[in-house]
């Protein structure tokens, strides 16, 4: 069964909204151009930026109290967050957010340190789009390595 093409180009968006490693490898499974597949993973990951970060207020306000528990303030988890946070910003979350963080959880450290949004989807497309070609490129080109 052979998808619709526009069903294809959900599906890495979609696939990207979660975890956006899975952008290129869903491009290359349903034949998509590298340039589509790199674009799409782009506009998934961003996707999911906006979606949390507009509805950031929603979540921390009704969402986020029921599955938290009393926690201590200043653990050495959160001293690092910080400290982390304070030396590299925006940029470091942005550069890290497609290849160890997912976009949701790079959307939700960004907004929680109150940075502005414009700062944010900036930031975040930057390295979407990046991070996009890089990581679709690899996946095309290592593929026939393993012959796919």
């Amino acid at each position: 069964m052979d998808l619709n093409p526009s069903l294809k180009y959900l599906t890495v968006i979609v696939s990207s909204m979660v975890k956006f490693i899975f952008g290129p490898f869903e491009g290359l499974a349903l034949g998509l151009p590298m340039t589509d597949t790199a674009l799409s993973t782009a506009f998934g990951m961003m996707l999911s930026i906006v979606l949390v970060t507009f509805f950031y207020h929603f979540l921390k306000v009704r969402v986020f109290p029921r599955f938290s528990k009393k926690r201590k303030l200043f653990t050495p988890a959160n001293r690092r967050k910080v400290s982390i946070w304070n030396r590299y910003g925006i940029l470091g979350v942005s550069f890290l957010t497609p290849v160890i963080l997912s976009p949701i959880g790079g959307a939700l450290i960004a907004n929680a340190f109150g940075e502005k949004k414009f700062k944010i989807f900036l930031w975040m497309t930057v390295m979407a789009l990046g991070w996009g070609f890089v990581m679709t490129y690899a996946v095309y080109e290592l593929s026939h390595l393993f012959g796919f």
